[in-house]
């Protein structure tokens, strides 16, 4: 298994794509997705995206801007994006924070799940994060 791994520039253009993709199939209301936020700020040391890369599915994509990082996981409802997200944390053996937004209970396009996002993390870690501020 290992993710894609995509410019942080196209986190906003690729979630307006997979909502719509959704859309187009009927699926709205049948395939959730979960976005997860970790960052690396206490283990600058690790291959980051290799490492976080090959702990997920092929079908996630992985975003990075420096040792941030935001995975999109299709398929996935906050049940299993909080399994995924424990494992990093304990990988990392950091404390836990819920930093997970999903589709469509957290927003119904991108721009509020992104939002939803960063405003869970701003509460959680009193910490803004570049590549999820939307314009």
């Amino acid at each position: 298994m290992s993710s894609v791994v995509f410019d942080k520039r196209d986190l906003f253009a690729l979630l307006k794509h997979h909502i719509a993709i959704l859309e187009r199939f009927g699926l709205i209301d049948e395939e959730p997705f979960s976005l997860i936020y970790f960052s690396l700020k206490n283990s600058p040391k690790i291959d980051h995206a290799k490492t976080f890369q090959a702990m997920l599915r092929k079908t996630d994509a992985l975003f990075q801007d420096k040792t941030n990082f935001v995975a999109l996981l299709p398929g996935t409802d906050w049940n299993g994006a909080n399994i995924v997200l424990e494992g990093i944390y304990k990988f990392l053996d950091e404390e836990y924070s819920d930093n997970i937004a999903t589709f469509p209970d957290d927003g119904e396009d991108a721009k509020e799940i992104i939002n939803s996002l960063h405003d869970r993390i701003v509460k959680n870690l009193n910490v803004g994060v570049k590549m999820l501020e939307v314009e």
